[in-house]
């Protein structure tokens, strides 16, 4: 997985991953484009309704929900939506039998938390290859604080 940071301010940037998938994009965007997809490796996130002005809701799991607006909503192509007050999208692009996917996460605001939610999509792009290639893909704690520290120095 190829990752790139690219800082624009003192307190905002551009986070980018991207990986080449054995996979057909229409399988690939189901995992990232619906409830049922989402359900296999961010179980908090659902669609709430599909298409631009549509909600991905995450799920607290107290019984609140924070409802993230859909922008850019392109089938098989393009999956774009808030995230807080930064914006995370997916673009996929097929070639042959493999599929390339790339995330970006434009950062308005970096804060103390930013660098977690980016171990976390690090951690998420990692399962979706792992269901893709029918292997578990988990994370022990000490990777994730490993992952932090890694982006969280990046950052500043």
């Amino acid at each position: 997985m190829q990752e790139k940071y690219q800082k624009i301010t003192d307190t905002s940037g551009i986070m980018t991953f991207e990986l080449e998938l054995d996979s057909k994009i229409a399988k690939v965007w189901e995992l990232i484009a619906t409830t049922k997809g989402f359900a296999q490796w961010f179980p908090e996130l659902s669609v709430g309704e599909s298409g631009v002005d549509g909600l991905i809701l995450f799920d607290f799991g107290n019984g609140e929900y924070e409802e993230m607006t859909i922008t850019v909503y392109e089938p098989k192509s393009i999956l774009e939506y808030t995230w807080d007050k930064n914006m995370v999208r997916f673009e996929l692009t097929e070639q042959g039998e493999k599929t390339t996917l790339r995330f970006t996460e434009e950062i308005n605001e970096v804060t103390t938390h930013t660098p977690r939610d980016i171990s976390g999509w690090h951690m998420c792009l990692q399962k979706i290859r792992g269901i893709l290639e029918d292997k578990d893909v988990s994370f022990t704690e000490d990777e994730f604080l490993a992952l932090f520290d890694k982006y969280q120095a990046l950052m500043n």
